[in-house]
This record gives structure tokens, sequence and C-alpha cells, in this order.
């Protein structure tokens, strides 16, 4: 069985100002963090790098000056987050294994991580990451409090996300288009096939912010 990872480095980074996955942490781009933590595990075979149209061709430089042999497609994005999936996602002609949607600006995720998800993924065919909410947690309307939201079965998503190959092509298939989804798992959700959900890692933080990246800094 193969394994598969799709790191997704597409978004405008509207929030951050700029195209933050290209953003130099240390003198390296923020995303080529992210790819070569699947470039180093073991059970990853191949990797696909889904990026904006006019940036395919700065990061072939890039695979290449790291040395990112894993890496054999870069394909350009979609308009959504998950058209850039199904991009990367069609790339894959294989039905059987195991593939894994991760995002370009969360630079940290472990290995242990990935180990331990491909592992639950055989079992699952279906599994996330997350971590749960310590913060009371107040839903509102034009500012006002409308209720307290109990917190005790909520987590906070994380990537990367382990899927059935197969399992996510269909679900893919069969996702009505004009839906928006912020994740791979919601679309599972949506037709009512299960997810199952572990605790994930604090130190895998999403780049959202330019105030994110001195803890990023300082970590990497």
């Amino acid at each position: 069985m193969r394994n598969y990872a799709i790191v997704v480095a597409a978004g405008k980074g509207k929030r951050f100002g700029a195209g933050k996955q290209f953003h130099l942490i240390h003198g390296i781009p923020m995303f080529i963090y992210s790819v070569q933590s699947f470039h180093h595990n073991r059970h990853i075979h191949t990797i696909i790098l889904v990026v904006p149209k006019r940036k395919i061709e700065t990061t072939t430089q890039l695979i290449k000056r790291f040395k990112l042999e894993k890496v054999k497609k870069i394909v350009a994005g979609g308009k959504r987050r998950q058209d850039s999936v199904l991009k990367g996602l069609n790339q894959l002609k294989r039905q059987s294994g195991i593939v894994l949607i991760h995002d370009g600006v969360r630079p940290l995720v472990a290995q242990s991580l990935i180990d331990k998800g491909i592992k639950l993924c055989k079992r699952h065919k279906a599994v996330i990451f997350g971590t749960a909410i310590d913060d009371t947690v107040k839903e509102t309307k034009n500012r006002r409090v409308v209720r307290t939201v109990p917190r005790r079965n909520l987590f906070l998503v994380q990537t990367p996300q382990f899927f059935d190959i197969k399992l996510l092509k269909k679900a893919f298939r069969q996702t009505i288009k004009f839906d928006e989804y912020t994740d791979e798992a919601a679309i599972l959700e949506a037709q009512s096939i299960p997810v199952y959900i572990f605790q994930g890692q604090r130190n895998n933080i999403k780049v959202t912010r330019k105030e994110d990246l001195g803890l990023i800094e300082k970590l990497l």
C-alpha cells in the first residue's frame, strides 16, 4: 500500500496580507518546511504540491534547490480550498492507499503525528487530529452574546487529515459543487461518512496572521 501527501499552498493569504506560504522563515519559504516533513517520513511515497499558477515555475526551482525528490507533481490551485485539493487528488491514479491533506502554512507537523495518522487511517478510513478547546466559547449576533456553547466535545481541527483514497475520491464526486467546505473532513461529514478525531499536537500551528510568525520562528 502506498501513501501520498497533498500539500495545499495555493491560498491568497488575505488575513496575512500576502501569499504567506512563500514568506521566508530563517531564509526558507514556509511551505518548504511542510513539504520536508513528508519528504523525510519513511511512510510517505509521493508528494503532490498545489500552488498558485503564477508560482509554479518558482516552486519548481525551490523543490530542486532543496532536493525534495518525493514531490512528483506541482499543480495550479483552484478558486477555493476544495478545488485546490481536488486538483491534487486528480493526480492520484490509484484507488488504493492513503492520502494525507496538509496546509502548506502548518510548518511544524511532527513525524510522530504522521506515523500515528497513517496507522489509525488503516483502521478507520477517515482520521483527523485536533486539540480540545480550553477557553469559554460564546455564540454572538451583532456583538450581543446569544449563548455559551458547551466546550466539552469541541475541538480545533488540524492538518494533515488522513483518508482512504477511494473513499475521499468518492466523497468529492458526490459533493454539491456550490457548497463550500473549510476542510476535507467536512465533505465526508456532509455525506454522513464517519470521520474519527484524535488528540493532536499543540505545536502544529497554522500561520494565519503576521503576529503568528514570532512563535513559529522560535519553534523552528
